[in-house]
């Protein structure tokens, strides 16, 4: 793949100006296309408004049109566990709604999370926790996508408990959103790039981008393959941050990439 093609904004990236109604997931689109020159969508289901077939099929004809392809569908509403059964059964129904849309827009990477708040997994919640990922990964792999959790929130935020939810899911396309530096403990740095191998893709945000030089060239030497996303979580001057932030990625990828 053309190295200077594999770099995405995660839509998350504009939920300040999604919070004032100043933009919808086809503004994303245009946004992403046009304004800086992508060829990729990385779609946070903040900005999906249904998961009926006639709404599908109209993001699915906005994102063939301007020729892109979803590295990746985060799922928010989804996490697997809760304490609350109540709200455990409505997520696993939003979880498969956002496995059957990622299908049909041609998703890579699908994130859905863990959803333990606690520090560690419990065996009962790690049990339940990896037979759903195995049945999301299975009905993933029928369409040659990857899925998996995020180092997002909770018992995923450390690296032991990563690693003990591989193991236990124990599926070829389950993989990891490393969303750098997002660790409880440890050097952040050293936790990155020992999962590194793991990631099936990866969210930048701003403070890393500004230390891109340090540590971005790890993670490609690490062997790093997938797409470099963005995600500015500032919430103001949302353009001209996610420009600044894709800038810096771009800069220094691209030249290790044709070395």
């Amino acid at each position: 793949m053309n190295p200077y093609t594999n770099f995405s904004v995660m839509s998350y990236s504009f939920h300040g100006l999604l919070s004032k109604g100043a933009i919808n997931i086809f503004g994303y689109l245009e946004t992403v296309k046009y304004r800086y020159g992508l060829t990729t969508a990385d779609i946070w289901n903040g900005l999906i408004t249904s998961y009926e077939d006639d709404y599908t099929a109209i993001l699915k004809q906005n994102i063939d049109e301007r020729g892109l392809r979803v590295v990746n569908l985060c799922c928010d509403g989804a996490h697997i566990w809760d304490n609350d059964p109540e709200i455990m059964k409505k997520n696993e129904e939003t979880a498969w709604k956002c496995i059957k849309l990622a299908e049909k827009i041609g998703a890579k990477t699908i994130r859905i999370d863990a959803g333990v708040r606690e520090d560690t997994f419990s065996d009962q919640q790690l049990e339940y926790v990896s037979k759903k990922y195995r049945e999301y990964c299975k009905r993933a792999a029928a369409f040659g996508a990857k899925l998996g959790t995020e180092n997002h929130w909770g018992g995923t935020r450390t690296v032991p408990n990563i690693e003990k939810l591989f193991g236990a899911v124990n599926e070829s396309n389950f993989g990891l959103l490393l969303h750098l530096g997002n660790w409880v403990e440890g050097d952040k740095d050293a936790n990155d790039l020992a999962l590194i191998k793991k990631a099936m893709h990866i969210h930048i945000n701003y403070e890393h981008c500004v230390d891109a030089d340090r540590v971005l060239p790890p993670l490609q030497a690490g062997g790093y393959s997938g797409c470099w996303s963005v995600e500015s979580h500032k919430s103001t001057n949302e353009y001209n941050n996610v420009a600044f932030q894709l800038a810096q990625v771009k800069r220094v990828i691209c030249p290790m990439e044709y070395k």
